[in-house]
């Protein structure tokens, strides 16, 4: 009797762990994750103010908190450019709130128009590892809105009627003098317009391959002298996004490497692989805490070099 129990207690003891086993393998990735200590990406949309008239300027940010390995993109915000609003400037920022956290925020300054109770339309927060790589992609729906107040008062039917105009009581010596300093004032604001337009006239003429090359081979200087080589990559991505912006006519200094991408691939910019190549490898250093060796950053210059020499030769 006892021999059939310790075999009956046997067996329920395999067949509950037989059941627990999928939960263990279901489990240990999540374990795995948290020891990592990763954490899922929070999003939050502020909006301010909450009311405003026709044609006021709302401020939007947009703020990302994700592990700090990953690069974070929004994709959809064109339509902020679609009425009832129109985009006046946008500004990007990145913090880090602690160790692996970081927190990447999107600053945009848009013209509201239409009226009644407005809400932002959806977007995507685009995620991708260290090695540029697609991780995820998580769609959103602003759940914060503006009201937008008329000019008028609503209760209004009919115009009221205008006033006479009133004259001037000022005597005719005294406005005189007043007019005769107001075209001087014109007269100087002029000239300055002119010397002001012929500078940058001048400023245009100013070969933008040529002043790029020259702040490389000052960076390149630097680089030699001790500068620390991820130091280095930040300005190497200033540098070809000015020369960029000035010789594409494309914009470059303010835009993210994917909107650059998407304007050089338009226009059929030669090197182009090398271009984006660099500004990646500088999203790297900046987002991914990538730390390149001396030689990878004198290789880098050096590339950049090239790339401007030959776009700056003659097609033909």
């Amino acid at each position: 009797m006892n021999a059939r129990f310790k075999g009956t207690a046997a067996g329920h003891l395999n067949r509950l762990l037989f059941l627990l086993l999928p939960l263990f393998f279901l489990a240990a990735p999540a374990a795995l994750r948290a020891a990592e200590g990763r954490v899922p990406p929070e999003i939050t949309v502020t909006l301010t103010p909450d009311t405003l008239f026709v044609g006021d300027h709302l401020h939007c940010t947009i703020q990302v908190r994700h592990p700090k390995s990953e690069v974070v993109s929004l994709e959809g915000v064109e339509r902020f450019m679609v009425e009832p609003f129109a985009l006046i400037s946008r500004k990007r920022t990145f913090s880090e709130e602690s160790l692996g956290i970081g927190v990447e925020s999107f600053q945009y300054e848009l013209a509201v128009f239409g009226s009644g109770r407005l809400a932002l339309p959806p977007f995507s927060v685009v995620f991708h590892n260290s090695k540029g790589e697609l991780s995820g992609r998580v769609p959103y729906t602003p759940t914060a809105s503006v009201f937008v107040q008329a000019l008028t008062d609503s209760t209004m039917h009919e115009l009221r009627p205008i006033s006479p105009p009133v004259k001037p009581s000022i005597p005719l010596l005294l406005i005189l003098p007043l007019v005769l300093a107001v075209l001087g004032a014109a007269g100087v604001v002029l000239l300055l317009v002119f010397f002001l337009k012929r500078t940058v006239m001048s400023a245009e003429k100013v070969d933008s391959g040529q002043v790029a090359q020259r702040k490389l081979r000052k960076l390149n200087s630097r680089l030699s002298a001790g500068m620390p080589p991820h130091e280095c990559y930040e300005e190497l991505s200033n540098i070809m996004r000015t020369f960029l912006e000035n010789h594409y006519r494309i914009r470059a200094l303010e835009a993210v490497t994917q909107e650059i991408e998407r304007d050089l691939k338009k226009l059929g910019v030669a090197g182009f692989e090398s271009i984006m190549n660099l500004l990646k490898q500088a999203d790297l250093v900046k987002f991914a805490d990538s730390r390149p060796d001396i030689d990878e950053s004198r290789h880098s210059l050096q590339k950049a070099e090239e790339v401007i020499r030959s776009s700056r030769q003659p097609e033909g």
